[in-house]
């Protein structure tokens, strides 16, 4: 069964930051809805999630892949080489590195990649769920707890992965079946940290269509105190 997809996106700089360090992606000619959230000192995570999506987009219109690899893995493994490149060249942006959360959907099937801590969830019917789990320090230490405080105390906002830092990097890649009216939700941690999970299905499940979605979810973590900046993408299955 073949889909069309409706879809926005929005990128905030929100209430205290005074820079956006969010990138986002979207393009629906290749079914292809990415956000990179960048970090670093100074401006160099803005550089980092820049060079992220260029590296994806870049990809993409180039069209090269190397079977039976997934187009997104490959393409975010292209952009962890070009910003650990030039992390490692420019003193400037020494250290940077970005999340990747991004979704392909080919046919009926959907194709979730992430690296990092940005996420990604899916409404179908009324269920909300999370599909994607934060490489964060506290998921490993539940996964390995031989770790338990080797890394420091397990805070939920510090990451054991991400785009850049190193010269290779492990993609998280899953794929689901695409149903009629899924309706994905790719954002930055600026939403999950302001927004309750059942506010965000509130707002997700109003019928209020999907640019307005997308502005209230923006709204609602800048009413919340706005500390990130925040990213969202929605992406709505639609029969043929």
């Amino acid at each position: 069964m073949s889909f069309r997809l409706e879809h926005a996106g929005v990128s905030d700089t929100g209430l205290q930051r005074t820079h956006n360090e969010d990138s986002i992606l979207m393009m629906p000619d290749h079914g292809l809805f990415v956000i990179c959230d960048g970090m670093g000192g100074h401006a160099s995570g803005a550089v980092a999630s820049t060079l992220a999506v260029q590296a994806i987009a870049e990809c993409f219109q180039a069209g090269r892949w190397e079977p039976p690899e997934e187009p997104l893995v490959t393409a975010i493994l292209k952009a962890n080489t070009a910003v650990h490149q030039r992390s490692t060249s420019d003193p400037q942006c020494h250290n940077m590195g970005t999340t990747v959360v991004g979704v392909r959907v080919d046919g009926d099937s959907v194709h979730l990649c992430h690296v990092g801590d940005s996420r990604i969830y899916l409404l179908r019917g009324e269920e909300l769920q999370q599909v994607t789990r934060d490489h964060s320090l506290i998921n490993l230490y539940a996964d390995r707890p031989e770790y338990i405080g080797k890394l420091g105390p397990a805070h939920s906002n510090i990451i054991v992965r991400a785009v850049g830092l190193h010269e290779h990097v492990e993609v998280e890649h899953n794929t689901l079946p695409l149903q009629p009216n899924d309706l994905y939700l790719l954002c930055s941690d600026g939403l999950i940290d302001m927004v309750d999970d059942w506010m965000v299905r509130e707002m997700v499940t109003s019928g209020d269509d999907i640019d307005t979605v997308v502005a209230n979810l923006i709204r609602a973590a800048n009413a919340n105190g706005g500390s990130d900046n925040v990213s969202v993408i929605l992406v709505r299955a639609l029969g043929a």
